[in-house]
C-alpha cells in the first residue's frame, strides 16, 4: 500500500469515530415544536399526496 492510500483510509476511519462518537457526547433528540411532551399535547402527523 502506498502512502495515498494510507492516509485516505486514516482519514475515512478518523471521520467514522467522530461520526459514532458524534452521539455519545450528545445524544440525538426529537424537537416537535411543542407538542408531544406529554399525552395532553400529542404531535399530529399529516400524509400530504
Amino acid at each position: 500500500m502506498d502512502k495515498y492510500v494510507k492516509a485516505a483510509l486514516t482519514v475515512i476511519a478518523a471521520a467514522l469515530v467522530a461520526i459514532a462518537l458524534q452521539n455519545v457526547i450528545t445524544p440525538a433528540q426529537a424537537v416537535g415544536n411543542g407538542c408531544g411532551f406529554n399525552m395532553y399535547n400529542p404531535c399530529y402527523v399529516k400524509i400530504a399526496p
